[in-house]
């Protein structure tokens, strides 16, 4: 193990990596990678190295390789995690480590993953990512610590001193306001991480590759009008966006075949898969409420579905709208029947299955904001991103040249989003087209 100080600008806190991997050529390869970030730059061979380092030496970020002889990358950050909490975790891993990347998310709590090879600007990135949201999150703890500060003075001055008062309590207010943002940035970091992961499981959605997305935009519009609301929204977000999960243990040939196509047998394997997800997601307690959406997907409404025979309003109305919107997914790309369906047939079947399958509610609903969304159409443009501007929503995913998913569709941009796509332009020196959702101009009257 070896500790070096990289030249450049020093950092405006004084900030530390630490890089562990078994394969010293990758170690060097690693640190040139992030030269001039003024950090010092820790290393080591393995687990049981970096664990002492971090016992011996403030850290302010971590990168570890998944597969290492004697402790893997997932054992390391999860030990990491218990000893100290506040460092940044990033995994380095393949894709073939699919499912032990899931475990090292719900374990360690990692704060991105990368695949191998990586590409420097894109590392550069997540790490530069990552020690902003250690600084923020230390000045949200001193931010805590100040409003705790304010308020023991202003218990002290209780003696009628009116102005004083009202001085601290906009003070007060501007500080809760601070922290309020820096959680919206930390919720907004962890939402970016299931998108990510969704776009990973989307490898082994096979012929329903595409409709997590499509059902997470139809949640959105149709959520509120059931009355969901708040965090039911953005877990049944989650639900959507992870719902095919547990299909990652599998076979291919129930996966790329239409449901109609199976045996019974395979059937009852391929509809096993939400009681798996659910195993998948409910060790991270922020997944936990999703995971219970999903293990409900295939119940029907009269009772008739699994895994628990649940009828009526004993099946979560969330589970209810998820089995309506990804059903009409399903039957829109082929995945139940034999072919795929026009949209009204799709329509025709949801209606054939109110009652039954369905909730009658939930069918309805939907059905009244597709006939809306139909009587506004939205209009795109494709931009290049010196024309954003914050309000606009992204119109399709905004992938990379090698396929890595930058910005997912629905997504409401705002200055901070702007200015990444811009130094992600810089770095990785790709031009990129950004196509941006307008609504439709209605004519004039004559």
């Amino acid at each position: 193990m070896d500790t070096t100080t990289d030249a450049g600008p020093p950092p405006p806190r004084a900030q530390a990596l630490l890089i562990v991997d078994d394969e010293p050529h990758v170690l060097s390869a690693l640190r040139r990678a992030l030269r001039g970030t003024g950090c010092t730059i820790h290393t080591a061979p393995g687990g049981q190295q970096a664990l002492q380092i971090l016992a011996e030496h403030p850290i302010d970020l971590i990168i570890s390789d998944m597969r290492m002889p004697g402790m893997s990358g997932a054992e390391l950050l999860r030990g990491a995690r218990e000893r100290a909490p506040e460092t940044i975790r990033i995994l380095l891993t393949g894709y073939a480590d699919l499912r032990s990347t899931m475990e090292a998310v719900n374990d360690g709590e990692i704060f991105r993953f990368l695949t191998k090879p990586w590409e420097d600007p894109i590392l550069l990135e997540a790490v530069q990512e990552g020690l902003q949201r250690r600084v923020l999150e230390q000045e949200r703890d001193e931010l805590r610590a100040l409003t705790q500060q304010q308020n023991a003075e202003l218990k002290r001055l209780n003696g009628g001193l009116e102005q004083l008062v009202a001085e601290r309590t906009g003070e007060l207010q501007r500080t809760l306001g601070d922290l309020e943002a820096a959680t919206d940035r930390l919720k907004s970091d962890f939402t970016s991480t299931v998108k990510l992961l969704s776009s990973l499981v989307a490898s082994r959605s096979g012929i329903a590759a595409g409709c997590p997305r499509a059902v997470a935009r139809y949640v959105r519009e149709v959520a509120p009008e059931l009355g969901i609301a708040g965090e039911q929204i953005a877990d049944l977000t989650f639900a959507a966006l992870l719902q095919d999960v547990g299909k990652l243990g599998l076979p291919d040939e129930l996966l790329r075949v239409p449901f109609a196509a199976l045996n019974r047998d395979q059937r009852a394997r391929l509809r096993r898969h939400p009681v798996a997800g659910e195993a998948c997601l409910m060790a991270l307690p922020s997944l936990a409420p999703a995971g219970a959406i999903l293990r409900h997907l295939y119940e029907n409404f009269d009772g008739s579905g699994k895994p628990d025979s649940l009828a009526g309003d004993a099946i979560p109305l969330a589970s209810r709208l998820l089995r309506v919107l990804t059903d009409y997914e399903h039957y829109r790309s082929g995945a139940i029947e034999l072919a795929q369906l026009p949209e009204e047939h799709a329509f025709q079947r949801l209606r054939q299955g109110r009652a039954g399958v369905y909730d009658p509610r939930c069918v309805d609903a939907f059905l009244k904001s597709r006939r809306q969304a139909v009587a506004v159409p939205r209009q795109s443009k494709l931009l290049s991103s010196d024309r954003l501007e914050p309000g606009m929503e992204v119109g399709q995913d905004l992938m990379s040249k090698a396929g890595t998913l930058l910005l997912s569709q629905g997504h409401v941009l705002d200055a901070a989003l702007i200015r990444q796509i811009q130094r992600y332009e810089h770095f990785s020196g790709e031009f990129l087209w950004i196509k941006v959702l307008t609504d439709a101009v209605a004519p004039a009257a004559s």
